[in-house]
Parts: C-alpha cells; sequence; structure tokens
C-alpha cells in the first residue's frame, strides 16, 4: 500500500472531496464520452446546511450543546490509481476506452406485516422485534451491464437495497436467468455480481438464518405460535416467499432493463472513474479492535492535523456518459452502514444510501414506471447506485464516541443515542412517530453521499482495458494458508509472536457470544470484549467496560412488544456474558471443530456454505466480490494482495463489492479478532479467515492476469426454497373511506396527515407502483400526480391489530392505511389531495378486489423556497 497513496489537500464543495483527474473541466481524452453536466438543482444539495454536520467540535440541536470535543475530519492520504501499473495486455483491447453500457432498475419492495401476517420481519438488527408497519423509501434493484467491444466480454453488476445478498437469492436469480431466452446468451455465475447495500431496514426471509427455523418441521399449529413468542423479543427471518420473489424478481428484471439499454445503444462511449474522499460521513464502531492492529501499519493512515484515520474515507465513482451527453447512470462505492433510521423503525426503508440515489435519481428525472410491455424499451433512464464497499466497521453516527459537555464518557454518559447522528428525531417509546425512525438522520448521511456524488459527476479519468471476469468457490472448512506471498504478510514485528502461533487455517465455523452485543449502532443484550484466551496486543477491556458510554455492555435490558407495545424488561449483560463466556470456552475442548477459533467463545454453529470469490475487471478497475462484511484495516490489505497481483497487466485501482453473492458475516484482522469485539465475534472462520480470502482471491486475480480461466474450487450449495407465504385476509369494512381527513390548507413545511379504512397491504405489494400518491390540480380540472410512496417526504403507514389468534385465523383484523406528507420547502402553491390504492381480500378463495380513496382537496399557500 505503501507509494501509492498520495496525500492531497484540496477542500470539495461543502462535505470534503479529494478529487482524482479533477484538473481540468474538459472531456477526459481517449474516452469519446460525453461531458457530464450537473443538473441545475444540484446547488440545493452542494450547500445543504446537512453537509456542516459533524464538521465543528460542538454538537448543538434545538439550541442545546451535548458536546465540545467531537473531532471532525481533516484530509488524509487515500489510494489514488498506481502510478506504474504494468503495461496491458497486447491485442484489441490495449489501451482501450470504448465501452458499452447500459443501466436498469426495479422494485425489490416486499410485504410489511411481519411475523403477525405470516411475512418476516426485518433482517438487520435482529433485537428488537422489527415486524414492519409501512414504507420511508421503496427498495430497488440497480443494474448495470458493461461491455468492451474490442473483445465481447460483457459483466452486470447489480446493487440491491437489501440487508444482505443470500446464497439462495443468488441461486434463484441465477436460474431465472437461465431460463431467459435473451438473458442466458450473455450472463451467467460468471460474469453476474450480485451486491446489498445491507440496508437495516428491509425484509428478511431470504434465507440468511438468524434463529432456527422450525417452520418446515413443524405444523402450521405450532409452528404459528413458536414464532409468535420468538417475534416478542427478536426480529424473526423465516423464510418469505414472498419476499424473495420480490427481490429475485426484481434483481431479474433490473438486469433484463440494463440489458436492452445496452442494447438499444450500439454506440460505445468512455466511462469515466473519479476517486474522492468524503469527510465527516462515518466513524469506526470498534476503536479498541482497529487499535490492536500494528502500530507500524496504523502509522500509515493519518491525516493533516496527526490524527489516525480508522476508516475508509475514498469515494469510487464511475460516470456512465453516452457521446451524445445522455447518462445512462453513475455506480459509486463508499464504505458506510446503512443503519441511520436505527434498530427502533418499523418503515421499510432503503436508509442512506437508497436516499442518496432517489436524490440523485430525482435530480435527473428518473422514471419509475412499469414496463409498457414484454420487453423493456432500452431506453435511458438515470440509474444512481450508492453501492456497498468495505463497511464492517463504519457507522453514520458521527457522535457516538464523543464526551457530553461535562466530560463524561463512563457508561450513561457522553451524548444520548438519538442525538449520535447529529439529528433530533424521536426516539424515546414514548415520543410520538418514534417507530417511523430516525428520518433526518437519514437524510443527513445520505445527503453528503448524495453531494459527493455530484461532485465528482463531472470529474474523472478514462477507464482504459479490456471487461474481463472470474468466478470461483472456494471450501472455507479447512483452509490451510500455503502461499508464500500471503504468509510473509500475515506477522508485524511490532506485536508479539505468539499472535501468529496457531496454525493458519480456516476453523469449523461458528459465532462469538459477544454476537448478541450487536454494534454500537445496534446495541444488544450481551456484552462485547470476552475472550477464552487473552492475547490481545492492545489493553481494551478496562476501556470498553468503564468508557464510551457503556456501549459495549449491552443494552442492560431486553425489549419485548406487547400488542405492539415494547415493554423493556431489565437483563445484566455484563454478568451474563461473563457468566457464559467461560462455559463456551471450555466447552470447545470438547467440540474439536472449534479449536481453532482460538480467542472466539463460541455461542453458536453458522453457515458451511462454500465461500464465492468474484473479480470484474473494467479497463485499469478490479471489483473484488466477496461474501463479507469486511473491516477497514482488513479491506486495505485484501485490495492490496488483488492489486499485486493484477497491476502488472495494467489494473492500477481495487474497489471490494462487500456482501456479495452470499453473506457469511464479518471479517476482520488477525489482529482485530483477538480482542472479540462484536466484528471479530462474528468473523465466523476464525482468526485466520483474511487470510484465506487473501489466498483464494489472489488465486482468482492471477488467473486473470494470466489469461487462465478460474480455479476449479468447489461445487456452489444447492438452496430450497420454502413453503409460499400465506394468505392474509381482511376483516370487512368499508375500504377507502376517509378516517382522518386533510385540513383545508397548509403551508410549505407543514405535514398532511389522512388515514383511510384499509386492506392487508399484502395483497398487492404495489411493485413499480404506489400505495399513495400526492396529486394537484391542473389548469383543466384533472390531477397530476407530483409524489408517490416511497419517497422521503411521504410516509405510507399501516395500522393492525396484530394478535395470536388473529395469526393463527389468517386474518389482518380491521386496518387502517395513513398517509403523511411532509410538504417540501419548494413546493408550489395550489390545490391537491392524496389518494390511496389498495387491495382488499375478504376470502382467500377468492380474487382479491382493488379499492381507492382520496381526500379532501386542500390548499398549500405561500411562497415556495428555491430548494426542498
Amino acid at each position: 500500500m505503501k507509494g501509492r497513496i498520495l496525500a492531497l489537500a484540496v477542500l470539495g464543495l461543502g462535505s470534503g472531496a479529494l478529487l482524482y483527474g479533477c484538473g481540468s473541466s474538459k472531456p477526459v481524452s481517449g474516452g469519446g464520452s460525453g461531458t457530464a453536466q450537473l443538473p441545475p438543482q444540484a446547488y440545493c444539495v452542494l450547500k445543504s446546511p446537512r453537509l456542516q454536520v459533524g464538521t465543528t467540535p460542538d454538537l448543538v440541536i434545538d439550541g442545546v450543546t451535548y458536546t465540545h470535543t467531537h473531532q471532525p475530519d481533516a484530509p488524509s492520504a487515500i489510494e489514488l490509481p498506481l502510478a506504474n501499473p504494468g503495461p496491458q495486455p497486447a491485442g484489441a483491447c490495449n489501451g482501450n476506452g470504448q465501452f458499452r453500457f447500459g443501466s436498469g432498475l426495479y422494485d425489490t419492495t416486499g410485504p410489511i406485516g411481519g411475523n403477525p401476517t405470516g411475512h418476516a420481519d426485518m433482517f438487520g438488527m435482529v433485537i428488537p422485534p422489527q415486524a414492519p408497519n409501512g414504507i420511508h423509501i421503496r427498495l430497488y434493484a440497480r443494474a448495470f451491464a458493461i461491455e468492451s467491444p474490442c473483445n465481447g466480454k460483457r459483466v452486470a453488476f447489480v446493487s440491491d437495497d437489501v440487508g444482505a445478498l443470500s446464497g439462495l437469492v443468488h441461486q434463484e436469480v441465477l436460474k431465472r436467468i437461465a431460463a431467459d431466452a435473451t438473458l442466458k446468451r450473455y450472463y451467467s455465475a460468471d460474469n453476474v455480481m450480485l451486491s446489498a447495500t445491507h440496508t437495516h431496514t428491509a425484509g428478511g426471509g431470504f434465507g440468511v438464518p438468524v434463529l432456527p427455523d422450525l417452520s418446515s418441521t413443524l405444523p402450521a399449529l405450532l409452528d404459528n405460535p413458536l414464532v409468535w413468542v420468538e417475534s416478542l423479543i427478536f426480529s424473526d427471518a423465516n423464510y418469505d416467499d414472498d419476499n424473495v420473489n420480490a427481490i429475485v424478481g426484481g434483481i431479474v428484471q433490473a438486469i433484463r432493463r440494463a440489458h436492452a439499454n445496452l442494447e438499444a445503444h450500439p454506440d460505445s462511449a468512455g466511462i469515466k472513474m473519479s476517486i474522492g474522499q468524503l469527510l465527516n460521513a462515518n466513524v469506526n464502531r470498534s476503536p479498541p479492535a482497529y487499535r490492536q492492529d500494528a502500530p507500524s501499519e496504523r502509522a500509515q493512515y493519518v491525516d493533516q492535523e496527526g490524527h489516525e484515520v480508522d476508516v475508509e474515507k475514498r469515494f469510487v465513482q464511475l460516470n456512465l456518459v453516452r457521446g451524445n451527453g445522455s447518462v445512462a447512470g453513475v455506480l459509486n462505492w463508499f464504505a458506510v452502514h446503512p443503519t441511520s433510521m436505527s434498530n427502533h423503525d418499523l418503515l421499510l426503508s432503503s436508509d442512506n444510501k437508497g436516499y442518496a440515489s432517489l436524490g440523485f435519481e430525482k435530480l435527473m428525472g428518473t422514471r419509475y414506471l412499469p414496463d409498457a410491455g414484454t420487453t423493456p424499451d432500452g431506453a435511458d433512464n438515470f440509474v444512481a447506485a450508492f453501492a456497498q464497499t468495505d463497511e464492517g466497521d463504519t457507522v453514520p453516527d458521527l457522535y457516538v464516541f464523543d464526551k457530553d459537555v461535562n466530560g463524561g464518557n463512563g457508561p450513561g454518559q457522553g451524548v444520548p443515542y438519538r442525538y449520535r447522528g447529529g439529528s433530533d428525531d424521536p426516539y424515546n417509546f414514548n415520543e410520538a412517530g418514534y417507530q417511523r425512525g430516525q428520518q433526518e438522520a437519514t437524510a443527513i448521511s445520505g445527503t453528503k453521499q448524495l453531494a459527493q456524488a455530484l461532485t465528482q459527476f463531472t470529474q474523472g479519468n478514462a477507464l482504459t482495458g479490456p471487461v474481463d471476469y472470474r468466478f470461483f468457490y472456494a471450501d472455507f472448512s479447512n483452509d490451510a494458508i500455503t502461499d508464500p506471498v500471503v504468509l510473509a504478510g500475515l506477522t508485524y514485528p511490532d506485536l508479539p509472536a505468539a499472535l501468529y502461533t496457531p496454525a493458519k487455517t480456516t476453523c469449523g465455523t461458528g459465532m462469538g457470544v459477544g454476537f448478541g452485543a450487536g454494534g454500537v449502532n445496534g446495541p444488544g443484550p450481551l456484552a462485547a470484549g470476552n475472550v477464552c484466551v487473552a492475547d490481545a496486543p492492545s489493553p481494551y477491556k478496562q476501556e470498553i467496560r468503564t468508557g464510551y458510554n457503556g456501549l459495549f455492555n449491552g443494552t442492560g435490558y431486553l425489549v419485548l412488544e406487547q400488542n405492539d407495545q415494547p415493554l423493556t424488561v431489565p437483563f445484566p449483560g455484563v454478568l451474563a456474558t461473563g457468566v457464559v463466556a467461560p462455559l463456551l470456552c471450555t466447552l470447545k475442548t470438547v467440540e474439536p471443530q472449534y479449536a481453532c477459533q482460538n480467542e472466539k467463545p463460541v455461542l453458536l454453529g453458522s453457515e458451511k456454505n462454500p465461500v464465492p470469490f468474484q473479480i470484474f475487471r473494467l479497463g485499469n478497475l478490479a471489483i473484488l466480490a466477496v461474501p463479507f462484511e469486511v473491516t477497514t484495516m482488513a479491506g486495505r490489505r485484501l485490495r492490496k494482495t488483488v492489486l499485486d497481483a493484477l497491476s502488472p497487466v495494467g489494473v492500477d485501482t481495487v474497489v471490494i463489492s462487500g456482501l456479495s453473492n452470499d453473506y457469511l458475516h464479518y471479517m476482520t484482522t488477525r489482529e482485530e479478532y483477538s480482542a472479540q469485539m462484536y466484528e471479530g465475534n462474528s468473523t465466523y472462520a476464525g482468526p485466520w479467515q483474511l487470510a484465506a480470502t487473501q489466498q483464494e482471491a489472489r488465486k482468482l486475480a492471477l488467473a486473470m492476469a494470466e489469461g487462465q480461466p478460474a480455479p476449479a474450487g468447489v461445487a456452489a450449495m444447492s438452496f430450497s426454497t420454502g413453503p409460499a407465504s400465506p394468505v392474509t385476509v381482511d376483516a370487512p369494512g368499508s375500504f377507502g373511506k376517509l378516517v382522518t381527513d386533510a385540513a383545508k390548507s397548509y403551508a410549505q413545511g407543514d405535514t398532511v396527515d389522512v388515514t383511510f379504512v384499509a386492506g392487508y397491504p399484502g395483497n398487492d405489494l404495489k411493485t413499480m407502483s404506489s400505495y399513495l400518491y400526492v396529486e394537484r390540480q391542473n389548469a383543466q380540472g384533472g390531477w397530476d400526480v407530483v409524489g408517490s410512496d416511497g419517497r422521503p417526504d411521504l410516509n405510507f403507514i399501516w395500522h393492525s391489530n396484530a394478535s395470536l389468534l388473529n395469526t393463527e385465523l389468517g386474518i389482518s383484523g380491521a386496518s387502517t392505511a395513513e398517509a403523511l406528507w411532509k410538504i417540501p420547502l419548494d413546493t408550489p402553491a395550489g390545490t391537491y389531495r392524496i389518494r390511496h390504492e389498495g387491495v382488499s381480500r375478504l376470502s382467500a378463495s377468492k380474487p382479491a378486489q382493488p379499492y381507492e380513496g382520496v381526500s379532501s382537496a386542500f390548499q398549500v399557500t405561500g411562497t415556495p423556497a428555491d430548494c426542498p
């Protein structure tokens, strides 16, 4: 890594950016692409006050100061393209700057209702219970098809708004591609990369087990009560066929659209890559773990003010602009957890990355409409994918470790939880709106990423070289590290040699007891930092028990739900973990498969899936796909391994595409693993998992560099789908009838609150459609749609009467649909209304019936602002 990290000191627009290739506003040479132009309303984003959050030592909200000790980011060294990579292989693709590309998006929003309606709860936080009851931002799959005409090779990259990409989803997508007469000619497991954004507020039940699923072995009469009781404590992710079909179908349709868009544009153009630095947008959530890494290694990552940079600040973006100036889209990678909505949110949401995507697409006039026929028309429709990378230890909660105004940093001190994202969103159970999540915190994080993407939209250098790809599965059940290049880089002379003595192999997979502690952005009831072998290089135990606001000590309580109301039950997490951990360590003596987990007190076994490895080459950029959440230092090491293998053939930049093609939890460095914080507890294959990943990724990279096929590897696992989701029946009612009507008049910035008698929304997912519409009366007396659900300003909330009896009977009970429209400040004055479209079902054996409800017309008065 040394020698290819350059320090720049250029502040970007608002959010702080270091830009590679930004010395000129002229189109880059050699690429032949048009020049991207910022949309007119971009200035609203680039001057947003949200960009200033985290830029000063003080946090002041509603006139109250919560800390004076926040450390704003300063510019630092980032990984820029290697200055002198080797020559690209001779042939037609040598120096190629011409690509064909297409983009496509499709709705993947699944059912709401959760366990009470027989569907899965949200996947991501696990606890407390999160049965989704509405929509904040709809979920989408965003796909890009890219081909190099010089060799005829093409790839499809998909970023999907989902908590994780399971092996089941990967398998089902590939099955549908293989069954599609057009797609199967171009796409397969080798050249399709599926990556999750990792939003924690999307539906579950897609093949990543959270708790044992007994549904396949128990009759429904017994299983329903069991799942119900389980759902009082945990967010459960039992198989949900409706959600699986929404995810899989949406991904495949997005690929169809991207393919049609590519085929409809035969002319080739350049793709520009811009690399910048986004400041004050992420922090490390496990500083004690990061400090286990070698001092000599950490010293390479220091900002201009001498502070350690313990999270990745690099923002890599591809701008796909045609020669005529038409923009197919942007694809970027930045490391941050999409957890801004927090662990009490009950609205489906694509969180901060989805907020940024929708914001960019709104500026560019993106259309969210179903296809008019059976085949996508191929017309350009701008797609903005804010994809995930090595975010394993990064969170958007900027103030999570700051001291309070009295200098307190111990348990119960520091910045209160609700303000750690820099907003004043409701968080406590007794606050109105707390179940709607932390929407302003989401907007702050999303706006920062959006501003960075806009800043880099008109910048960049042309990619040069071929499109290429490799894919294979590795067996991590007992993968010994034998590669001499990898072995040579595993030890550090300024750390104890004893840390590196255990046999260097992966282990029987398992999760540690600290897995139940959760991350600081979503704490669980247990405590982190308990180990079987106390060999961490840097002391940390006292620090995490008496400092950091008690964030590593567990919540101190369990959260239960009763009649949709949360209850807290005291639970001594530190004491319980302290008792359980030694017992688990003792058990390892009779469970030899876990012996090499070393420091980890193994709580439960984990997946035994083979590990998918994939590399895409787009000219001088390589994208490495792994199924892990990779921590910052692990990502730095892994990128170097792959770059060292590919730079001799002209690759100068590597990006990690995390959570891709399957989900196999976390991956830390060996040193971070020794502390057994949340990420180490979740590194499922043991202390040498990163080394094994480097070894297998290097095999794949060398195969690409040498023009050889991918290693044989092992066979993919075959996953079974579960039963069809249950049909939920509505109680009889006057569907669409107004329960609460709009007032006669509102001003910009007010909230319109309208409620209708509703049917169960799961009767129709409204894919590429909406449950709600904001409509404005036009000059002819008709109504034009100006807003729909799934956008941040219009929330759809379903209120039901959940009970075990209703679950057993398969009915939702009487329910209502609430529309909450926070009128944007730039909304023109005029006459508006809110319309609700739904579907009711009074019998499981009869077709569902559509219905409609419309509010009274109301006035929006006042002078609109320039910005929303």
